[in-house]
């Protein structure tokens, strides 16, 4: 049965059933005013067709013509993830009285039933001041929290950077080349990844949480103990040693401590592994070391017969006085206070705190590294850079320097080599973690898969490893790079007479003290700056 539910001077609104019509008497009506003055009122009209609206009003007298539906009374609405329900309420004012609330309530319930609305519902929404044509959240799930990645914490070790301390009569040349660990020492843990809380929808389905991922934890079985409590594997040192990495794997190596001086007591000494003497090396004695070897005696090393490490670095702490019969060969770097009067091969870079006096030096680059450092006497040579502040001395002893120097170009060539080497390296790395991560997260695998897995484990440490070599390269050269030229020879202070320099077989005798030069070779031609 028809009705007029709206009227005024200009239209009316008419239901009919779930249809409203609209008739326009005269024009006037301004369209804009529509929703505020008339719809607003009318919470249970829902407009179909805006332009029936706009034709009737505007061409009155005109009509009746359909323009709208019955909206539904309680209209529920639910986001794709069902994480939330939305209820908007288009009835009117005395619909949501006081008065009527019980009816209202019970009518809610039957439409949060019907569709299929049944946990997290707001209960209090129903109890407050309800308006229609508002959207409240009538149903809240709970999302589900995902899990925690591992975490691996693992043993950090010391950067090679040398401290040199110059405080007037008093100087240190302090380096920490050996990062040692005893028998039942923390190398490392991992806390297991957790598997998550899971949630659930207003329609009470349960969400499933994203597991955290494991990440391998790659260490040297036979020199590292794994422990697991509570969540974390917890990584101890079988040994007394020196701890190492080989790519992401931590392992301890042998490590041998003298606890005093190398002399008649412990004989000379040949050592595979790690090699520290917190004496010194008495005189015509010998100590070897297969990786890095130190020496931490405050007052140096003097007429040993040979200090050396075949495959690492050495550092003396407290200099050395060769008394020319003393050698040191080393395949990585050279740390030492000073050098006196000793013969020295190294692959890698010589690094002197203070001074270098009447010493045969052949190294990649020789650097004195202290503001006042002094190259006096003897024959340095280098294949990139000699560095000093001072060069040669006020009493004019006779002072040789030579870099061999290099090409810059196939430098250049051999820096971009690498690093696109680098790149692959990294690419295959990301491939093999991929792989590893499917066996990480499984347990109780079968014996053929534990093998593929522990294979995957030593090629992912391998490509580590190799990167890890490759990045130092890479570095090294970026930083030979930098030198000026094609080899220099570089006084921070000053060159005094009787020096003889070399580079790139192009030679300068000095005859005169030179303040704050840098001699470098381009083009062929030995130039200053």
């Amino acid at each position: 049965m028809a009705f007029i539910l709206y009227q005024n001077e200009y239209f009316e609104i008419i239901q009919d059933s779930e249809l409203f019509y609209i008739q326009s008497f005269k024009q006037g009506f301004p369209l804009e005013k529509f929703n505020s003055l008339v719809l607003d009122s009318l919470p249970t009209v829902k407009i179909t067709s805006f332009m029936t609206l706009k034709n009737v009003i505007t061409h009155a007298p005109r009509g009746p013509e359909v323009f709208g539906t019955l909206r539904q009374r309680i209209n529920l609405r639910i986001p794709e993830d069902k994480l939330k329900a939305y209820m908007t309420l288009y009835m009117h004012e005395s619909d949501l009285s006081a008065e009527n609330r019980v009816n209202l309530v019970k009518e809610i319930y039957d439409e949060l039933k019907a569709a299929g609305i049944v946990f997290g519902i707001n209960t209090q929404i129903l109890t407050g001041q309800l308006k229609p044509g508002v959207e409240y959240i009538i149903a809240e799930g709970t999302p589900p929290e995902n899990g925690k990645d591992a975490v691996i914490k693992l043993y950090e070790t010391s950067e090679l950077k040398p401290q040199v301390i110059d405080q007037g009569k008093v100087n240190h040349y302090e380096l920490n080349l050996i990062n040692h660990i005893k028998k039942g020492e923390w190398l490392g843990e991992r806390i297991e990844p957790t598997p998550g809380f899971p949630g659930k929808t207003v329609t009470g389905k349960q969400i499933p949480p994203i597991p955290g991922r494991n990440l391998p934890l790659l260490f040297d079985r036979v020199s590292v103990q794994d422990h697991y409590e509570n969540g974390v594997t917890t990584l101890y040192s079988k040994k007394n040693g020196a701890v190492y990495y080989k790519g992401d794997s931590i392992g301890v190596y042998d490590f041998l401590e003298i606890k005093g001086d190398v002399d008649f007591s412990t004989g000379n000494i040949d050592f595979d592994g790690y090699l520290s003497i917190k004496g010194t090396v008495e005189d015509n004695f010998s100590v070897e070391a297969s990786n890095d070897l130190e020496i931490l005696g405050e007052y140096g090393v003097g007429a040993a017969d040979k200090i050396s490490s075949h495959e690492g670095n050495i550092y003396i702490k407290g200099g050395i006085t060769g008394r020319n019969r003393a050698v040191i060969r080393c395949k990585k770097n050279l740390y030492v206070k000073f050098l006196s009067d000793i013969t020295v091969e190294c692959e890698g870079s010589v690094y002197v705190g203070f001074y270098c006096m009447n010493s045969n030096v052949k190294a990649k680059q020789v650097i004195i590294e202290s503001p006042k450092g002094k190259i006096i006497g003897g024959r340095v040579e280098a294949d990139i850079q000699i560095v000093a502040a001072e060069i040669g001395n006020k009493t004019e002893s006779r002072t040789v320097v030579k870099v061999n120097g290099f090409n810059r170009n196939e430098l250049k060539m051999e820096l971009d080599k690498g690093l696109q080497r680098l790149q692959e390296l990294k690419q295959s790395l990301v491939k093999v973690r991929q792989r590893l991560q499917v066996y990480s997260g499984r347990a109780n695998l079968p014996n053929d898969q534990i093998k593929a897995y522990e294979d995957l484990k030593n090629e992912y440490a391998l490509i580590k490893e190799l990167i890890k070599d490759l990045e130092y390269e890479c570095k090294q050269l970026n930083e030979f790079l930098k030198t000026p030229g094609e080899g220099a020879i570089i006084a921070k202070t000053r060159m005094y007479p009787k020096v003889r320099l070399e580079i790139k077989n192009q030679f300068e005798e000095l005859l005169n003290p030179e303040p704050l030069v840098t001699y470098y070779v381009k083009d062929n031609e030995l130039r200053t700056m």
